[in-house]
């Protein structure tokens, strides 16, 4: 036998114990015995002398015995002290590229599965199997860690229930709890014997198209929150960072002055109160209830700064159409009529941020008329200018067929900017979010 062979042996010896050589002695070594003592029996010339025919008898006797004795033991020990695995399995669906899990225990692992895109925004699953050695008890809690980028790390408690084999988790914000909280899916209740089948036809994804602008980089350079807040480039972890130091700070932050080049900070955070992800859009909108809004909004207006009267407008422009109503309604008429004219259009300036792993993208749906010859020849231009694409102009004018399109960019400026030039060639724009809300 060479090494190789005689390796693998050991290793099955080791594996299988008392089954390995009970196996080895029934149908090897006891057959084997039991052919010698044939073979003596059948001796003629000489005949087998009674002393070899009772050693023979002996050894297959003996073997035959013992390898019955390792059958025994090789069942007590199957049924008294083999190795017992416990196994509890799950899934933790719908996590975005930015939210991280990490195990709390040993006996914990993770395998992802990416989920098909069908909105550019990239989804996973993320299954879990849980192993020991001793049962699974009912209520037993297994802990899980979730953060999001560099965010401060959430701690989420599995709790094993027999009568949900392979249970389905979600991550959500809960507001009243003011923290990420894991929520147990809802197993849906099927009659027994019975299957229900749920067919529709399958629906193809529009295509989502990237804009063209130079990225901002100034979230990289500096930690203070309201530059991280102002650059889209940061990712959600920062974000959350940023706005709870900024919930810190004295109110003046919120009301102070822009510098050269910024929006006020009020305008931003009115527009995170839109993000996709529920603690960012949370944090955003306690921390613009500490400032009296009506309050602010008639001094800057009132100002005689033109800086002030400009960061005004621009939080007004963040506003919903009943409340900046509102507003102008206590302003002079010569100044509501003006300020009415730059606000004319509801939601113009009203972005919704999308979380993603390279910061928040800001997504424009652009709809038209495929009928209005003068509105498709404009956005063909308009679209093949200002979206990265390599197609023709032949080619990008054969898809305006489909009436519309969504195109997005991590510029939160080069969104508003497209979206008005949606509109002055005939089409309609909104803002629109993509991907799962978290």
């Amino acid at each position: 036998m060479n090494p190789e062979n005689l390796s693998k042996l050991s290793e099955i010896a080791l594996q299988y114990g008392p089954f390995f050589f009970a196996i080895l002695f029934v149908l090897g070594v006891t057959r084997w015995a039991y052919r010698v003592f044939k073979e003596t029996n059948a001796k003629r010339n000489p005949a087998a002398t009674q002393k070899e025919l009772s050693a023979a008898r002996l050894v297959f006797l003996g073997t035959f015995f013992f390898g019955l004795s390792l059958v025994v033991v090789s069942v007590v020990w199957w049924l008294a002290f083999r190795p017992k695995i416990y196994a509890f399995q799950g899934e933790i669906i719908d996590l975005h590229d930015y939210e991280t899990l990490a195990s709390a225990s040993d006996k914990l692992y993770f395998r992802v599965e990416p989920k098909e895109s069908i909105d550019d925004i990239p989804l996973r699953n993320e299954h879990f199997l849980i192993v020991q050695e001793s049962p699974l008890n009912k209520g037993q809690i297994f802990d899980v860690e979730f953060s999001k980028n560099k965010s401060t790390r959430n701690r989420f408690h599995i709790v094993y229930d027999p009568s949900e084999p392979y249970p389905k988790f979600r991550v959500d914000w809960d507001d009243t709890l003011h923290t990420n909280v894991l929520r147990r899916e809802k197993t849906p209740q099927v009659a027994e014997g019975r299957f229900i089948w749920s067919v529709h036809a399958a629906q193809v994804a529009n295509p989502v198209y990237e804009g063209k602008s130079p990225r901002s980089q100034s979230a990289q350079q500096s930690n203070w929150p309201v530059t991280v807040l102002q650059d889209s480039s940061s990712d959600v972890g920062r974000k959350i960072v940023a706005l709870d130091e900024l919930d810190r700070l004295p109110g003046t932050a919120l009301t102070d002055s822009s510098t050269t080049g910024h929006e006020p900070i009020l305008a931003t955070l009115l527009d995170l109160t839109r993000h996709s992800d529920k603690e960012v859009s949370y944090k955003a909108a306690v921390i613009v209830k500490k400032v009296n809004l009506d309050d602010y909004l008639l001094r800057k207006l009132g100002s005689s700064q033109k800086r002030d009267r400009a960061d005004g407008e621009q939080v007004l422009a963040k506003l919903d159409p009943a409340y900046s109503t509102r507003i102008l309604n206590k302003l002079s008429p010569a100044k509501s009529a003006t300020l009415r004219a730059k606000t004319s259009r509801s939601g113009a300036f009203q972005v919704v941020p999308t979380a993603s792993a390279q910061g928040d993208r800001y997504y424009v749906k652009a709809t038209w008329d495929t009928k209005n010859a003068a509105a498709v020849d404009c956005l063909t231009n308009l679209f093949h200018s200002e979206l990265l694409n390599s197609r023709s102009r032949a080619e990008e004018r054969a898809l305006m067929n489909r009436g519309q399109r969504l195109v997005y960019w991590y510029d939160k400026d080069w969104s508003i900017n497209i979206a008005g030039k949606i509109r002055t060639c005939g089409g309609n724009a909104s803002f629109v979010q993509a991907g799962a809300a978290k």
